[in-house]
């Protein structure tokens, strides 16, 4: 029993200390072998082992009980138990078996304090205690945990353990060890159950072995719920989501190293604290007081937290709070279980801010300008107060492309977004809806008196030049206005009616705003139901092609023609190419309409000189969209190939400012088309601004004037002093000139005077159909 780890005493039915194998507090083995153990206790442990001891005495069963004693510094836990031993049916001395749990104790509490997951308390185990003589024969079999093995107390009393247990190698070894005086501490595995073992070989005062007392803890539940909480701890240590408990008030027990690695704080910067260092000030106080009161309800919740980080980041937390209860149904624990969600939320913002902002600008987008629109409606309907929508549209921004390039468009763009911004009041909304279309939501005016001096505010701002790769550009713009609720009760209307009078604004000359009128409505109405019947007249065949003839003036005869697009719709009758062009232009339909045109005329020219009419030259305009289409080229190799027209007698007309854009490009397309044989006419002359150095680079064969300039020619200095030197630039350049719009005879016979001898208009004809220049053409060569 000396080296036994057990604390050992034999005891008379009196509590007189006969033997003692190691010390207690206060129980020093050299000084208390015969005194009365109750003197040598303090008075509650006195009465603790004197009630015991009346009990086994009484009872001639064994007792067990737990108790604690203090040193100076620390707590020890013991666990005791009283065996009697028995003779002729009196009990004649009492063994108590004293156990040091402290240990055991602790690490139970850690594993409460760490595990509280599991919410399992492993307490009082149940034990198995025998004694043998020197010849392994049981003299004792007691204990609570016989159950397990099928025994009663007492039942192997008499019987010899090697008998017993002679299939057993393990029993049968640390048996015969205990009783050669050697003490015996094991883990066994017996008949499906755990046990620890120890073996206290006992002596007589000669040093003898006369027999050995054992104890068998059952640890088999111990033994599984150690091996749970070992892989339940690994799967704490090893997840990578973050895991915290807390106590029942908040401050925190436990925290997992994915917790340290996410946060930045270590377990002992977090043990004893509140979560709350981990607080952002994204979260106002409804949002924790909703937590508290679900969790304390013993429900779960479950949120995204948005925390801060020990280096004062932000992170995103999906985060699952648990409440833990014990067997009252208090709530002893919170386990906060966590998923980093940051990059997933960095995504959904970033997808977010893409879909409701532009990826130039940064300002909202159409989606979120409507949804700002209807928030801003209905604060101004609960309050009975006004906004207003302005929609804006840059002046001739199409030609800053096409002339520049998109990059210098794309920086202009970006500077008169922050003139815009900056043109408005904290609250409102600039909005870019696509190519140089703007919106602004003017939210909570008093009247329209301040919409019309933010519209001239706005103006002003984009009237000075804006500076970019060291050029001066000057733009203008055109602004429609919509108030609610007068001009419409609902997002979609006042954005439709601003762009009604944003086009009304157009039309009035541009650089100037609109108030929105049930006028502009008519109109949009009217030009969206063009828009509607252009998109399927070239299915319909409602287009068709006049010839307006050109004629030589020294011989009055037709010498060619120029072909015009013409639209006769179904129910609104002959439509104006003044009226549907800009819309075919706008749409981009212009490209698969142009296409036609140029096939219908260039097979109608083909007509005429196989009879006879050889050499007759056809003139057909090209739209800007058409000659800047990648495809126009091969486009039109396929016409030439399809009608079998002669190049040379087929012109084509480009305006003065299709030519001045992207001028390398335009002369490279130009060279193609010069070496298929094509002529190359410039339509409008005098209102561009071509210099003669650009026009001596270009492949041009004919200058075409402006009617703008016949017009007023006999009466106007300066359109007079135009198209003569106009006439005289052409013959310098060895050029043809035809003049357009020739009216009287007093208009041919300046032109002829002044050796221009080509002319169209109306002095001479009107645009015809090809059956009546047919048997013009049929008349003049008879």
């Amino acid at each position: 029993t000396e080296n036994s780890l057990n604390h050992i005493m034999f005891l008379d039915p009196a509590g007189t200390i006969l033997f003692i194998n190691r010390s207690l507090p206060n129980l020093d083995p050299d000084t208390v072998i015969g005194d009365i153990i109750y003197d040598r206790l303090r008075e509650s442990d006195a009465a603790l082992y004197y009630r015991h001891f009346e009990k086994v005495i009484a009872s001639k069963k064994a007792s067990q009980f737990d108790f604690s004693l203090y040193d100076d510094e620390h707590v020890h836990y013991y666990e005791c138990r009283i065996y009697p031993i028995i003779e002729q049916h009196e009990v004649i001395a009492l063994i108590t078996d004293t156990r040091d749990i402290t240990t055991q104790h602790l690490q139970q509490h850690k594993l409460d304090r760490n595990h509280t997951l599991l919410n399992t308390v492993i307490s009082n185990s149940p034990i198995i205690i025998w004694a043998l003589d020197n010849k392994g024969v049981f003299t004792l079999s007691e204990g609570k945990g016989l159950a397990a093995l099928g025994l009663e107390p007492g039942q192997v009393v008499g019987q010899s353990i090697f008998d017993i247990y002679a299939d057993s190698p393990q029993i049968i070894n640390e048996s015969e060890k205990a009783l050669n005086g050697e003490p015996v501490t094991s883990i066994l595995r017996f008949s499906k159950r755990v046990y620890q073992i120890n073996y206290t070989p006992l002596f007589d005062h000669n040093r003898q072995v006369v027999g050995t007392i054992g104890v068998a803890n059952d640890i088999t539940e111990l033994d599984n719920t150690e091996e749970q909480m070992r892989i339940l701890s690994q799967a704490l240590e090893q997840t990578a989501d973050l895991v915290m408990i807390t106590d029942g008030d908040g401050l925190i027990e436990y925290v997992n190293p994915a917790f340290e690695a996410i946060t930045g704080f270590t377990y002992e910067q977090a043990q004893g604290h509140t979560p709350n260092f981990l607080r952002s000030d994204k979260h106002d106080d409804a949002f924790f007081q909703k937590m508290w009161e679900t969790i304390l309800k013993g429900e779960n919740f479950n949120e995204v937290f948005i925390n801060q980080r020990k280096d004062g980041s932000i992170y995103y937390e999906e985060k699952t709070i648990t409440p833990i209860c014990n067997a009252e149904n208090q709530i002893t624990h919170f386990v906060s279980t966590g998923k980093d969600i940051s990059e997933r939320m960095r995504t959904q913002e970033r997808l977010h801010y893409m879909a409701h902002h532009d990826s130039l600008t940064k300002l909202p987008n159409r989606t979120l300008f409507l949804d700002r629109l209807r928030q801003a409606i209905a604060r101004a309907r609960w309050h009975n107060r006004l906004i207003a929508v302005i929609f804006m549209d840059l002046d001739h921004f199409k030609k800053i492309n096409d002339n520049l390039g998109h990059n210098v468009g794309d920086q202009l763009l970006t500077q008169l977004t922050q003139r815009l911004s900056s043109s408005v009041r904290t609250g409102d909304t600039v909005a870019r809806f696509g190519g140089d279309e703007f919106a602004i939501l003017l939210d909570d005016i008093a009247s329209e008196k301040d919409v019309s001096q933010l519209a001239k505010k706005i103006l002003d701002t984009l009237a000075p030049p804006f500076v970019i790769e060291h050029k001066e550009i000057t733009v203008s713009a055109s602004l429609g206005v919509s108030i609610f609720p007068t001009d419409g009760e609902d997002s979609e209307a006042l954005l439709r009616n601003a762009d009604a009078a944003m086009y009304r604004a157009k039309d009035l000359g541009r650089n100037n705003y609109q108030f929105y009128s049930k006028e502009m409505s008519a109109r949009a109405f009217e030009r969206l139901t063009l828009e509607n019947s252009l998109r399927h007249a070239l299915q319909r065949d409602e287009f068709f092609l006049v010839y307006q003839p050109q004629i030589d003036t020294r011989s009055k005869k037709i010498i060619g023609a120029e072909a015009l697009l013409r639209w006769q719709h179904p129910e609104l009758g002959m439509v104006q190419p003044s009226e549907f062009i800009s819309i075919l232009e706008e749409t981009g339909l212009i490209v698969e309409v142009g296409d036609w045109v140029l096939k219908t005329a260039c097979e109608q020219a083909h007509a005429w000189h196989k009879t006879g009419h050889d050499n007759f030259k056809l003139s057909v305009n090209l739209s800007s969209r058409q000659f800047n289409n990648p495809e126009f080229i091969k486009s039109f190799h396929d016409i030439l190939d399809s009608t079998h027209i002669q190049p040379q007698l087929l012109e084509l007309e480009l305006t003065e400012s299709m030519l001045m854009r992207n001028a390398s490009k335009t002369i490279s397309a130009l060279n193609t088309l010069s070496h298929y044989g094509i002529n190359i006419a410039v339509d409008d002359f005098g209102t561009g601004y071509s210099s003669l150095n650009y026009l001596r680079r270009f492949p041009i064969s004919t200058l075409k004037i402006d009617q703008s300039f016949i017009r007023d020619v006999l009466d106007d200095d300066d359109d007079s002093a135009i198209t003569l030197a106009i006439i005289v630039m052409a013959q310098s350049l060895s050029l043809n000139v035809i003049a357009e719009g020739v009216e009287n005879e007093a208009q041919a016979a300046f032109l002829q005077k002044h050796q221009c001898y080509c002319i169209q208009g109306n002095l001479y004809s009107h645009a015809v159909s090809a059956e009546e220049l047919t048997e013009q053409l049929n008349q003049q060569s008879t």
